[in-house]
């Protein structure tokens, strides 16, 4: 399996710690050089992507491009399957096996996240034990946000890259794929569990070494929402405690659980 790991060509800090970390897993990879701002008009053209009327700032868009273009990579050079990740990462065990072997992945296996974002997501219970790796793999039934790591087959490429085409108004990548696509896409996607890979700001929480590029991006886009905390009336407490229980029983009907995503 080709790996690509997604970066800045002048991100030096962020590509040690990427030579670091898959060095020491022994996992082979290549340095995609992300798309910047000043080619995202040019590059979107070649994509057919209309990004006229996003509210997507630049910064963010050249994010997405980067994805799209090693989608569009994965056809255009016939691969069987691609693993895709961001510069942020922390590979966990046995990721050799899971980053440099195919045979583990399942016929159906076109679009895997491989990494931990949400402590817990609804998933279906008819999951796949892959026994040689000790991990599983569950169809996702929620979102379940982050770009870190994923792996796609040719197939989940080409669905993927004609997905995204039919926007008419671009959103952020993690959320037409994780998202957008898990709940109207031809294939589903599987979520592996444990994960194998962790973004770094989710795994220091606080302590972060490498901080966002497009946190102020996104800040732009969003503006500076306030939250404002209400303490519940009862009839709210009420309301809120049906509501539980009712998504409850559409998980049952669906054969659908709640399960915590830990990064090993």
């Amino acid at each position: 399996m080709k790996n690509f790991v997604i970066s800045l060509a002048n991100a030096q800090e962020r590509r040690k710690h990427i030579v670091s970390e898959f060095g020491k897993h022994q996992v082979a990879f290549d340095f995609f050089d992300a798309i910047t701002p000043d080619r995202i008009n040019q590059v979107a053209a070649d994509l057919l992507l209309d990004i006229k009327t996003t509210d997507l700032r630049p910064g963010e868009i050249a994010c997405l491009l980067s994805h799209v273009v090693l989608w569009k990579t994965v056809v255009d050079q016939n691969l069987d399957f691609i693993g895709i990740f961001e510069d942020d990462i922390y590979l966990g065990e046995q990721a050799a096996k899971v980053l440099s072997r195919t045979e583990w992945i399942p016929e159906d296996g076109h679009i895997i996240k491989v990494e931990a974002f949400y402590p817990k997501v609804t998933t279906s219970i008819k999951l796949k034990q892959i026994k040689c790796i000790n991990r599983k793999l569950m169809p996702l039934k929620s979102k379940h946000m982050g770009t870190g790591g994923y792996i796609l087959s040719n197939q989940g490429a080409k669905a993927l890259l004609a997905f995204i085409q039919s926007y008419k108004k671009l959103i952020p990548i993690d959320h037409i794929m994780f998202k957008d696509y898990l709940r109207q896409g031809k294939y589903d996607v599987y979520q592996m569990s444990p994960a194998v890979c962790i973004q770094d700001f989710i795994l220091m929480r606080d302590k972060t070494n490498f901080p966002s590029y497009l946190s102020h991006d996104r800040k732009l886009r969003k503006g500076d929402n306030i939250r404002v905390n209400h303490k519940l009336m009862f009839k709210d407490k009420i309301t809120r405690e049906f509501v539980r229980l009712s998504a409850q029983l559409i998980r049952f009907v669906k054969a659908e659980s709640i399960v915590k995503i830990k990064f090993k």
